[in-house]
């Protein structure tokens, strides 16, 4: 890889990286959530270039003070002192889709996925417990995907295009260990990717 495009490569990372959950440690055995819970980052190498993503899930105020403690490897959560046990009503994730050409010979279009139709991504959400998954409903305010404005790389002429796609899920009665599970899809069906997100 040629030194502009390792540049460029981190640069996403680390732009990616900015959109990261604030879970933060609290002593060995506990964890305490600053509003919010994080999937973790991924950095996909497509035929046509990169597409890294990220994402993160609120509600509101819920996951502010969150702690999450280990007890002989059962989890328990807390709030402002008192045990949770399940999610809030619902829960809103934002994914942030970012592309790049990942290699110097490849075209200096991104890959597909921003071409064209760019929100005509497609989205499943289940929620799994341990190696069980069943589905999950999308609230009424369904999937909003909004393109924005474009970074320049380090180094070069080339920007960065950027979709962040909101996600509202009902989770009334959803015990709050369970996963949220996020899959992507492209129009024609083929599946980008899947993530994981859980307090």
């Amino acid at each position: 890889m040629k030194p502009s495009r390792y540049s460029q490569t981190i640069l996403l990372a680390f732009f990616v990286g900015t959109f990261a959950f604030a879970a933060q440690a609290r002593g060995r055995n506990s964890f305490k959530y600053d509003g919010v819970v994080g999937f973790g980052s991924q950095l996909l190498h497509l035929d046509d270039g990169c597409l890294a993503v990220d994402g993160t899930v609120t509600s509101g105020k819920f996951f502010e003070d969150l702690k999450r403690t280990d007890l002989d490897g059962r989890f328990e959560y807390r709030k402002q002192g008192r045990v949770v046990t399940e999610y809030p009503e619902s829960v809103t994730t934002s994914i942030r889709l970012v592309g790049d050409r990942c290699a110097a010979e490849l075209s200096n279009s991104p890959s597909a996925v921003f071409r064209g139709n760019s929100y005509s991504l497609r989205f499943e959400v289940e929620w799994k417990r341990e190696m069980e998954l069943r589905p999950a409903a999308l609230s009424a305010v369904g999937t909003q995907c909004i393109g924005t404005s474009s970074v320049a790389a380090v180094g070069g002429n080339l920007r960065i295009p950027a979709i962040t796609c909101q996600l509202t899920v009902d989770s009334k009665r959803v015990p709050i260990g369970d996963h949220l599970i996020v899959s992507i899809f492209t129009a024609d069906g083929k599946r980008l990717t899947r993530m994981s997100a859980a307090p």
